[in-house]
């Protein structure tokens, strides 16, 4: 007779364990170090765990050189949820779903509520509906968006002293100005007469749409060939002068995150969210 049940439970529990379909969250912030964890290492070790529980990995989303703080990217993962039927979520770390406290909490209840779960390697399940498991994970995500303000900070500083100093603070040069040997900049006098242009136009208190069009009627377009998108205009127009011009650079795409399916019969490359 408690042999019996005992096999029931555990065709139950199999049973349960295959209806679970996983999706899996790898992130790298910019900011990442060859100390920290790769995106590769990551999928394999979420990828071990799933095979662990019995669960099949429908697909792992990655999100490269985005920084734990970002909301919307939360809301593209839900999106993949919603679309596979995942009832886990599965990531690395916490800090790698989200190193902002109030979102942490936020979509875990969101999760929590759709009956999805967040699942942590090595862990387990993460809850905050009890008064234990909410201390916990609050505590943790506090910690985590400590460490992304501190790196934030430092970064900010580090920057503004190289502004300071005319010198270059990314791998793109800023509008207006060319790389110079020794890492400094240098004026390109084409894009500082229409840096002259952009402001006289701000000046005359025409909008940001409006000077993009003015500058297309004339011919004058941004270094991608495209008329200046309204988002650059504003860091143009705002960026102080520094050594003598403006210190900033045009408005690069972030990069989309991409998605790696896991299912046997696919081979295709990843996706970004754009395409699916």
């Amino acid at each position: 007779m408690i042999a019996a049940i005992s096999a029931r439970k555990s065709t139950a529990q199999a049973g349960k364990a295959m209806s679970v379909v996983a999706l899996g969250y790898v992130r790298r912030s910019k900011e990442s170090s060859e100390r920290t964890v790769s995106l590769e290492d990551q999928r394999v070790r979420i990828t071990e765990y799933c095979e662990a529980q019995g669960w099949p990995l429908a697909e792992v989303v990655i999100d490269d050189g985005v920084s734990g703080g970002r909301r919307e990217r939360l809301d593209r993962l839900t999106e993949r949820v919603r679309v596979t039927g995942a009832r886990a979520l599965v990531v690395y770390h916490l800090d790698r779903f989200a190193r902002d406290l109030a979102a942490t909490l936020d979509y875990l209840r969101q999760f929590s509520r759709r009956g999805v779960e967040l699942h942590v390697v090595g862990r387990g399940r993460i809850e905050a509906d009890s008064a234990t498991g909410f201390i916990v994970t609050a505590v943790e995500g506090l910690a985590a968006e400590h460490y992304r303000r501190v790196i934030s900070e430092k970064t900010r500083d580090a920057l503004a002293r190289l502004r300071s100093q005319g010198r270059r603070v990314s791998r793109w040069a800023p509008y207006g100005w060319r790389l110079a040997p020794g890492g400094r900049l240098r004026p390109d006098p084409k894009e500082q007469v229409i840096l002259g242009r952009i402001a006289a136009l701000h000046a005359s208190r025409l909008s940001l749409r409006g000077i993009s069009r003015a500058l297309a009627a004339q011919g004058i377009r941004a270094r991608s060939g495209q008329p200046f998108a309204p988002k650059v205009l504003r860091t143009l127009v705002t960026n102080r002068p520094v050594s003598d011009g403006f210190i900033g650079r045009e408005n690069q795409e972030e990069k989309p995150p991409t998605i790696l399916s896991t299912q046997p019969s696919s081979t295709q490359a990843s996706k970004p969210f754009a395409h699916m």
